[in-house]
Order: structure tokens, then C-alpha cells, then sequence
């Protein structure tokens, strides 16, 4: 059946490669409303990699599993300089598109994307 936005199959596919740096301590941001819970990365790795994968135990299997990627996900990348994307040796992993309301001015999407950090 589908979820309250009318999606199918969601979970447990592929694990979901995410924009923010990974941090042990994110439950901080469980108590209480975030107008902004981005987590803006400072360094490559590791990032948040959330939800399950069919490479995972059940109890993984929903939107709020995380985990920290790992620079050993790209060892079989033959690509030098290795990609920001193919992370070959992790086939468990996808990415999570993300999309604002209104499309936001040059400047706030450059924030996001341009951050320096994605290169190995």
C-alpha cells in the first residue's frame, strides 16, 4: 500500500546517500521543532547515510536508520580523480533527493552545492 504521500516501495531498496555531514550526537535534534536540521559538511567523510538496504537487518528498515559513509565505499572507482558519486564498492547505497517549494535564488542553491568538501 502506499505511504501518506501516495509513494510505493520507499524503504529497503537502497540506503540513502545524504547533503550532510554525519554526526553521532543527531538525536540533539529530536526534542522539539528544527526550522533547519542540515548538517553542513566541513570534510569529504563521513556523510549521513539514512535509511535501510536489502544488505541490512529489518529493524534498519525505515527513513530514520543512519549511518556514516565510508572513503572505502570508492576503492574499485577507476575514475582518477576518483568521483563524488560512484561509490562502486557500495551497492547497498542510493541518494535522497531532496527539493525546496520554490526554486531558491543563485546564491542559497551555490550554499548547498558548492560546499568544497566533496573532493577526495
Amino acid at each position: 500500500k502506499p505511504n501518506p504521500w501516495g509513494l510505493y516501495d520507499m524503504h529497503g531498496n537502497v540506503a540513502e546517500w545524504c547533503l550532510d555531514q554525519y554526526t553521532p550526537n543527531y538525536e540533539q535534534f529530536a526534542s522539539g521543532a528544527v526550522v533547519d536540521p542540515w548538517v553542513k559538511a566541513t570534510k569529504p567523510y563521513p556523510h549521513a547515510v539514512r535509511g535501510g538496504s536489502w544488505d541490512e537487518p529489518l529493524e534498519k528498515l525505515r527513513s530514520a536508520a543512519r549511518r556514516a559513509s565510508d572513503k572505502s565505499w570508492k576503492m574499485q572507482d577507476p575514475q582518477l580523480p576518483k568521483s563524488i558519486w560512484y561509490h562502486t564498492d557500495a551497492q547497498f547505497l542510493g541518494f535522497r533527493m531532496v527539493r525546496p517549494l520554490k526554486v531558491p535564488p543563485a546564491e542559497e542553491m551555490a550554499k548547498y552545492w558548492n560546499s568544497g568538501v566533496e573532493k577526495d
